[in-house]
């Protein structure tokens, strides 16, 4: 399936969206393919909505390819703008991505300035509370793995590691990827905050096949990630009593 082709099935799927949507489209779009592009990428489009649909996400086959159609309500993409969370580098990275076929570029423009436009502290005080959902466990995992003598999962786990660390640090960075997620790692490497060695150790972690490099790899980063995490006055909590727990 070819650029031209992509985008008459986008130009469709948008109309017909538009006819038989049971909300008001006010943007939909493909999202940028990878480039170069290839007959095999799979196909996604974002549409945001007046109001909440019951499908967040619709996915099937068409022609052999994997279409996958992102749906946000205008009301909760407002929320992310103004209070970020977890999904707020994946909405945005769509967001900075996406060739409207309906509604206008200059509105996506108008949600990319609205997010950079917060402010640092309110941005910090937002995300706080999810960034231990981010990078420690898969971390923790990778550790148990590398104690059971399991290679071939840590070798899994790693891909994992990097990809959550990417998001992470694009919420510390306040930004988002403009390319895919896995070319989206060089660009994560040109980020203003990144933990000490981030490339080195990121491109080494990849390379990686012996377990005790995975482990002794996969430590440095992560004990260069609480550094900057300090650095950037992130206190993420780390409770030693039952009584302390956020519960």
């Amino acid at each position: 399936m070819d650029l031209a082709d992509r985008q008459s099935i986008t130009r469709e799927l948008c109309q017909r969206l538009a006819t038989v949507a049971d909300v008001a489209i006010v943007v939909a779009g493909m999202v940028a393919p990878a480039a170069p592009p290839t007959d095999f990428d799979p196909l996604e489009l974002l549409v945001i909505t007046e109001r909440v649909r019951q499908r967040p996400m619709h996915s099937f086959m068409m022609r052999g390819i994997p279409v996958t159609i992102n749906t946000i309500a205008l009301p909760d993409l407002e929320v992310i703008l103004q209070v970020p969370d977890l999904r707020w580098p994946q909405w945005l990275s769509w967001l900075a991505q996406v060739q409207p076929i309906v509604g206008t570029a200059e509105q996506v423009q108008d949600w990319l300035s609205r997010a950079r436009a917060l402010p640092e502290r309110a941005f910090y005080q937002s995300i706080i509370p999810y960034l231990p959902q981010l990078v420690f466990r898969r971390y923790s995992e990778l550790r148990a793995a590398t104690v059971r003598r399991q290679a071939s999962v840590a070798r899994l786990l790693v891909s994992e590691l990097l990809m959550e660390m990417i998001s992470a640090l694009c919420l510390i960075n306040r930004c988002w990827l403009t390319q895919h997620r896995y070319a989206g790692l060089n660009e994560s490497f040109s980020f203003p905050l990144q933990p000490r060695d981030w490339p080195q150790l990121a491109t080494a972690l990849i390379a990686a096949q012996e377990l005790d490099e995975i482990g002794r790899l996969a430590g440095t980063l992560i004990g260069n990630y609480w550094q900057l995490l300090v650095r950037c006055s992130l206190q993420v909590e780390n409770h030693q009593t039952i009584a302390s727990a956020p519960l």
